[in-house]
């Protein structure tokens, strides 16, 4: 088994400057390590899209501190594993699961058709959100997205999902 190396780490409510300095690290990070741009650019965009996830769609648990929300960034010899986490209120689990049910079917091919559909659709949530940003993890990510639900209370979840993207080491 090859060993994780945390390369970042998050705990506790998130800022948008909060959000550049994790993007920031990641990059640094990334450069120094001599990757290729297409990692970065992967990496990057996968880390933006749940970290604004978090910062957009999280459920504050006023009376529970221990479910803050969650970041952590993973690497090993063969991959970035992402995890990000946020508190999320019971009824809004089943059409959460059912898009990333959708989204872990399709292929390369039928994602793109999705993100096109929904851009058509005009769908956009209140927060601003029409799914395009779990798509486009799936997307640049090139893998499933793996996710649970772990009950708080008769109220709220813990959601977690975490992503795995490939990079083949230096240029």
């Amino acid at each position: 088994m090859t060993k994780q190396e945390n390369i970042l780490a998050h705990y506790g409510p998130l800022s948008y400057e909060e959000i550049g300095f994790l993007l920031n690290r990641m990059t640094a990070f990334v450069d120094k390590q001599g990757m290729k741009i297409t990692v970065k650019k992967k990496v990057y965009s996968a880390m933006v899209e749940s970290l604004e996830n978090i910062y957009k769609h999280q459920d504050i648990i006023s009376s529970n501190s221990e479910y803050q929300p969650r970041f952590s960034l993973f690497l090993d010899d063969k991959e970035f594993s992402l995890f990000a986490s946020n508190s999320l209120l019971i009824h809004k689990i089943n059409p959460l699961k059912e898009k990333l049910n959708k989204v872990n079917s399709l292929n390369k091919e039928g994602l793109k058709d999705l993100y096109k559909l929904t851009i058509l659709s005009g769908n956009v949530s209140p927060k601003g959100g029409a799914g395009l940003g779990i798509i486009n993890i799936a997307k640049v990510s090139e893998n499933k997205i793996n996710f649970k639900f772990e009950n708080i209370n008769n109220e709220f979840s813990y959601f977690t999902i975490n992503v795995t993207i490939l990079h083949n080491s230096v240029i």
